[in-house]
């Protein structure tokens, strides 16, 4: 077993007694404010991250809150990933627009203004295609960025669908 650490960000504003009160019987939590919103911050002991994720968000909703997502630092500019792989901005542009390198970039997720990048799909890239370039590949650390990035959609996911009735034929697309 380990300690799997991560933070949910809730969708209620309440005051200090009244999530004490709500979160009383839930262990491993930690109750933050950052500019205006409520994070839940967990540490949590599970056989896998995964496990520690779906019991905290049952626990969490048993207390009578909604997670809105998972906190990560999943959607990355080409700015950030240059940072992140130590090249300059320049070369990240060449790469994602295939102008250098293999091809096979990960598209961008958002479609208007700033490309946005998911950087759980472009930092095994870079291990794969640019090993050099890539300071730290342990899989591990990718596995779990990839982990927390996919809850954050899914959480996300269920709060959009919530009270619709189409809600149980959208959750088939996740084992489709």
């Amino acid at each position: 077993m380990g300690t799997s650490g991560f933070t949910f960000i809730v969708d209620h504003v309440l005051s200090e007694g009244e999530l004490a009160a709500l979160l009383g019987g839930v262990d491993g939590v930690v109750v933050e404010r950052e500019r205006g919103r409520t994070l839940l911050v967990f540490d949590r002991e599970a056989p896998e991250l995964a496990e520690a994720l779906v019991r905290a968000l049952r626990d969490v909703e048993r207390a009578g809150l909604v997670v809105g997502s998972v906190r990560n630092d999943d959607l990355v500019t080409l700015r950030q990933i240059a940072a992140r792989t130590g090249r300059t901005y320049e070369s990240a542009r060449l790469l994602a627009s295939g102008e250098r390198g293999r091809g096979g970039f990960p598209g961008p997720m958002s479609s208007q203004g700033w490309a946005l990048y998911s950087w759980a799909l472009v930092r095994p890239w870079f291990a794969r295609q640019v090993r050099a370039s890539t300071p730290d590949p342990e899989p591990r650390a990718v596995d779990r960025d990839r982990l927390i990035a996919a809850a954050d959609h899914l959480v996300r996911a269920r709060a959009l669908m919530r009270g619709h009735d189409w809600a149980g034929r959208l959750a088939d697309l996740v084992c489709a």
